[in-house]
């Protein structure tokens, strides 16, 4: 088996009301999906992080990994890993690079499935049959009121999770003090509340709403800082009670490393489009696991995001729970024939082989960007 063809798809969405976290407005969704094809008539589908740039991260595929790939078995996954990224090492080792070598392994890992007759989960060896997705939502939105902020709650409560997710860090720290607590008290005791910051705050901030979550009973924190700074982390994880999440946006092994090892996170949270794809996902999750950490899925963007992380999750002893966000994207809930869906507070995949996804391309050509 060899590898023919390399495609990018150019994935885009305008949502109604655009959403806002607290370090920037969202104002698409924009999807990068790769599709590679062999000699066997059997193709493997794959994404990488594109928001803000899905044209760049469409060239570099062609110009810098094609070239890489043409004519070599697609089942050499970890061959294949490391070659490309020794020889983009001086330019591709964050950003860019690593969305486009996500792309590229999560579809290696959907053509092996697809040839093995089995899902990616129980390649790497099955761990569990479920993961609970959280609900991550409570998105700033223009003239979205507290009141509103209560009723999606109380909607996600309704639904059957066991945990949602609100982002903070988008207003001033009274303000966010205020949203947490008319969510915690809508959720009441049954549901877990995190919060996540998205890297918008310095360590003194990020300092008193911890204290002020811990009153809360808020279940973790999620990148209160910036993902640079590993070592305030630490700081911060060691000086309060609030177990401290992330660091998504800090990509490959290399990048966490620190963050584990030297206590910057209780819980690790990383995503298999963002860091490398589900080899180096991976051995992140089997890095958290060794040193007694939990290993937390993140997820925003499309169906086959999710499929791929969902995937990883079910094979990780360390993994319980996956992100599950809630904003309008038809990328998320229309791409796939037989998409990921929750019932009775769990997820589970399709019973496909490879990642689980079965695109439907009239869908694909709906959002596809020439």
């Amino acid at each position: 088996m060899i590898i023919t063809k390399i495609e990018p798809v150019k994935l885009r969405y305008y949502p109604q009301k655009p959403l806002r976290d607290g370090l920037a407005r969202i104002p698409s969704r924009d999807v990068f999906l790769l599709k590679i094809e062999t000699d066997e008539e059997i193709y493997g589908i794959g994404e990488g992080f594109a928001l803000g740039c899905l044209d760049s991260v469409a060239a570099y595929t062609l110009e810098c990994l094609a070239p890489l790939l043409i004519g070599s078995n697609p089942l050499e996954i970890t061959r294949l890993w490391n070659r490309i990224y020794q020889q983009t090492f001086r330019f591709g080792k964050r950003g860019i690079g690593i969305a486009a070598l996500s792309a590229v392994d999560i579809a290696l890992w959907d053509i092996l499935g697809k040839k093995a007759g089995l899902p990616v989960c129980s390649l790497l060896g099955k761990a569990h049959d479920c993961i609970y997705p959280y609900a991550s939502a409570g998105y700033y939105a223009p003239g979205k009121t507290i009141e509103d902020l209560r009723k999606e709650a109380a909607g996600y409560k309704a639904q059957g999770f066991q945990m949602m997710k609100m982002k903070v860090g988008g207003a001033q720290p009274g303000e966010d003090m205020e949203r947490v607590a008319a969510v915690r008290e809508v959720l009441g005791t049954d549901v877990k509340l995190a919060v996540d910051a998205n890297n918008s705050w310095d360590y003194e901030t990020a300092l008193k709403m911890a204290r002020f979550f811990e009153t809360q009973d808020v279940y973790f924190l999620e990148e209160p800082l910036s993902s640079d700074f590993w070592e305030e982390s630490a700081k911060l994880a060691a000086e309060v009670d609030i177990p401290i999440a992330g660091y998504e946006t800090e990509l490959t092994l290399h990048g966490l490393k620190p963050f584990i090892v030297h206590n910057g996170v209780d819980i690790v949270q990383t995503d298999v489009i963002w860091t490398g794809g589900i080899s180096e996902a991976r051995r992140i999750a089997m890095l958290a696991e060794a040193w007694g950490k939990m290993t937390v899925m993140h997820f925003s963007a499309s169906m086959v995001s999710l499929a791929a992380n969902l995937q990883l999750a079910l094979s990780m002893n360390s993994s319980k729970y996956i992100e599950y966000t809630l904003d309008e994207n038809p990328l998320r809930d229309r791409l796939s024939k037989a998409p990921v869906l929750m019932k009775d507070g769990v997820v589970k995949v399709p019973d496909l082989p490879g990642i689980g996804v079965d695109l439907d391309w009239d869908v694909v050509k709906e959002f596809q960007v020439q």
